[in-house]
This record gives structure tokens, C-alpha cells and sequence, in this order.
């Protein structure tokens, strides 16, 4: 049967002209804007928390360890009720008020510098509410997006979003270090904050197509079921993912990757790797991995043309396996060739991760029902965000046992096992597009 929800927001049924170009169209137009900013904005934050954390408080790094620590934790402690909550509930209302929540939380910065009460506990305090409303902000907006443009036209969409989030991190360390010149890191959060109030403005100034009301004749008359309890809702999201064989396998591969990837193990060997064995400075460190992070924008640019040009399933493995080399390249690097090496593995990262998140998110979203968006988004995120704290501490410990060359190796040997789930699977390899439609 087909959605009437994919029909209205499409415009049309199956043999209906094609939608309106993504740029014309006022709701998209809005939401990317939204995220554009809101993306900006976040790569400020990640790049001034620590330098406030350290400078300001005197943190050391087990505590830095505990803010970034509390930012994800959400994730881990509300992330599956809330997909079962934002079923339920309006999506774009929850994006305003989770924007204009994290506003609230990161303004609490620059007031306690002013009160003379910033504190390592205050930093986690507001990490922790601002991955909170991270985490429904996030499950919303995958579940929004296809309400807004139609499942014809998701992936198209989803390679513009990631483009801004590429832009963002590409710029966005050295913008952070430019305004922390100018004035103190209290006062750039402040710059994070609006820009949260301005996503959230221009969140709430989209209509997008609401389902056509059903028929009043031949309806049911019997009263309507009682609500179903949160554990049946939650359980029923989990059952959605681990029945469908393209998701559990996109979710495995995922999971797996991040174990090993820049949120896992290597986000605790690579500093540790360039600053102490190949001697590099901070800053050229920093010119390595923006130079590299440039390749992200040609993941976004051409995602979809290399789905019509390879397929789907040959694009999600080949965006898989382009991480795993950078990690064996980075294997490799030498203190005389470091920054080259460095900037061509970051490369080769950003560009297959980028391409792949632009990739499994859009399949995600095109087979998942309407009513199961956000519990589908939640329990993926649940099984992919577990493992980056196991990954992390795994990583620092193998790197104090053995050193943290020998660990790179370890780390890409995982990283290649994430290829595993995609080729046991037919259902995704075989994939030559996204399904236009989904059984209800």
C-alpha cells in the first residue's frame, strides 16, 4: 500500500511529474539554511570548549575526557524512548525547542565566566543538556526530512545537508581560532548560541504537507486502541531494525566502523601519534586535517551521481573501504613526510564517510515506514553511538600497552572487519537505487 504521507509530500503518486528542484522549493530551503547555520555554529563549540576547558579551568585531559564524555551519554540514556516519544509527536516543534534549548545551555557558559563559578562540573552539566537536546534534535530531523522534500528526493537532500556539515568543519577551526583573537572563548559561545536561535527560526517558519485526512464514510466505529505502552514502542523499533536485513547490516557495519573510526579508537591514538611519535606541532596537525576535510565536500557533491554511476550497494562498500585505507596510510606516516601523509589519509576518510553516511542515511529513510522514522533513527543510533566510548578507551589502553603505531594496525584491521555485514548481505549489495516508495 502506499503511503499517503510519501504521496502528499511528494506532491503526487507514482505517475505524477517530478517534484520541483530542491533549491525551489521554500521548506527545504529553510531547513537547509537552518542546518547550515546550526552546523557553523557547533563546529565553534568544539573547537573553543576545549580551549576554554584547559585555559579558564585548568582542566586536565582525564576531564576534558569527562565533558566530551557527558555530551554523548544522552545518546546511551534517552535516545531509544525518544524515538518512540518523536513518533508521537510534531517533529519540526521538537527541532525549535531543542535549538532553542541548546541556546539556553551554552549561554550558561559565558554567564558563569561572568559570575566567577565556571567550573569542569558546570562544563559537563551543560554538555550533558546540550547532547540531550542534541539527541532529539538529531532523531527528529532524519524522521522531518522526508516529510519535507518526499522519499523521491531524500538523498538528493541529504547531499546538500552533508555538504554544509563538511563546509562547516572545514572552516570551522580555523574561523574558532580567528574569533579567539579577537575576544575570549566565553564570548564565541555566545556566537554558537544565536546561531541555534536562528536554526530555530528558520525551523519554524516551515509548512511542510500534512497527510490528507481519511474519508469520513465506511470509517471504523469502534473506539480507537488505547495508547501503546513506551516499552511496546520501543521494542517495536528495535524488531523494525534487527528483522530488516538491510538495516541490521547497515547498523553492524556502522557500529563496527565507529569502534575503530574518529569518534572510537583513533580519536584517542591520533594526537597521540602525530604530536609525540612524528613530531608534529598543534598547528600543523590542524593544517593536516583541514587540508584533508576538504575531500568531505566531494563526498557530499557526488554521492548521488556515483549511485546512478556504481549502484547503491557497490557505492555503501566502496565508501566503507576508503576509511579503512586512510587508517592503513596513517599506519604509515614518517615525521619527514608526516603532514602529506596525515592530509591524504584524512582525506580518504572524510571523503568515504561522508559519502557513506550521505548513502545509508538516505537508504534508511527510504525503507523505513513513515510511523517508524524516528524509533527506526533512535535504535540505529542506540547500536552506532554505543560503541564510540568502548572505542576510545579500548584505543588508549592498546596504545599505552603496545605504542600507538602497532595500535593503527590493530585499528585498521577492525575498521575492515565494518565491511563484513555489508558483503554477507545481498539485500545490500545487490541495491542498485533507493526504493521510490514503502509498504506501510
Amino acid at each position: 500500500m502506499t503511503s499517503t504521507r510519501t504521496a502528499t509530500a511528494t506532491g503526487a503518486g507514482p505517475s505524477a511529474a517530478p517534484p520541483p528542484a530542491l533549491w525551489r522549493q521554500r521548506n527545504f530551503a529553510a531547513l537547509w539554511s537552518a542546518h547550515t547555520v546550526s552546523q557553523f555554529g557547533t563546529q565553534l563549540s568544539l573547537f573553543v570548549l576545549p580551549v576554554l576547558a584547559l585555559a579558564t579551568v585548568g582542566a586536565t585531559p582525564g576531564q576534558l575526557g569527562l565533558v566530551s564524555a557527558a555530551e554523548t551519554l544522552p545518546f546511551l540514556l534517552v535516545g531509544l524512548p525518544a524515538g518512540a516519544l518523536l513518533d508521537r509527536w510534531d517533529r519540526r516543534r521538537v527541532m525549535v525547542a531543542a535549538d532553542a534549548g541548546r541556546a539556553v545551555a551554552l549561554g550558561a557558559v559565558p554567564l558563569g565566566h561572568a559570575l566567577d563559578v565556571l567550573s569542569v562540573p558546570l562544563l559537563c552539566a551543560v554538555a550533558f543538556v546540550t547532547g540531550l537536546f542534541t539527541v532529539f534534535f538529531d532523531i527528529a530531523d532524519q524522521a522531518f526530512l522526508p516529510e519535507v522534500v518526499g522519499r523521491r528526493q531524500v538523498a538528493d537532500a541529504n547531499g546538500r545537508l552533508e555538504f554544509s556539515r563538511s563546509a562547516a568543519e572545514l572552516a570551522g577551526p580555523g574561523l574558532s581560532g580567528l574569533l579567539l583573537q579577537w575576544v575570549t572563548a566565553p564570548l564565541v559561545l555566545l556566537a554558537d548560541a544565536a546561531s541555534y536561535l536562528v536554526s530555530a527560526l528558520l525551523l519554524g517558519a516551515i509548512r511542510p504537507p500534512r497527510p490528507a485526512a481519511a474519508p469520513a464514510a465506511g470509517a471504523d466505529p469502534r473506539p480507537p486502541a488505547a495508547p501503546e505502552r513506551m516499552r511496546t514502542r520501543i521494542a517495536e523499533g528495535l524488531r523494525f531494525v534487527l528483522r530488516h536485513r538491510a538495516l541490521r547490516s547497515l547498523a553492524l557495519a556502522t557500529a563496527v566502523a565507529n569502534l575503530a573510526g574518529l569518534g572510537g579508537a583513533l580519536s584517542a591514538l591520533l594526537p597521540a601519534f602525530a604530536l609525540r611519535d612524528l613530531g608534529l606541532s598543534p598547528g600543523r596537525l590542524g593544517l593536516a586535517l583541514m587540508l584533508g576535510n576538504a575531500c568531505a565536500l566531494l563526498g557530499a557533491l557526488f554521492t548521488a551521481r556515483l549511485v546512478r554511476v556504481l549502484g547503491l550497494g557497490r557505492l555503501l562498500l566502496a565508501s566503507r573501504f576508503l576509511p579503512c585505507l586512510g587508517v592503513l596510510l596513517l599506519a604509515t606516516a614518517e615525521p619527514g613526510r608526516a603532514v602529506p601523509t596525515l592530509a591524504a589519509a584524512a582525506g580518504l576518510m572524510a571523503c568515504g564517510i561522508t559519502a557513506y553516511n550521505i548513502a545509508q542515511v538516505s537508504l534508511r529513510q527510504a525503507v523505513t515506514p513513515a510511523a517508524l522514522l524516528a524509533r527506526m533513527n533512535a535504535s540505529v543510533r542506540f547500536v552506532i553511538w554505543g560503541t564510540l566510548p568502548l572505542g576510545a578507551a579500548a584505543g588508549g589502553l592498546l596504545g599505552s600497552a603496545v605504542g600507538t603505531r602497532p595500535a593503527l594496525w590493530v585499528v585498521a584491521g577492525v575498521a575492515l572487519l565494518s565491511l563484513l555485514p555489508l558483503l554477507l548481505t545481498r539485500e545490500v549489495r545487490a541495491l542498485r537505487d533507493f526504493p521510490d516508495d514503502v509498504e506501510e
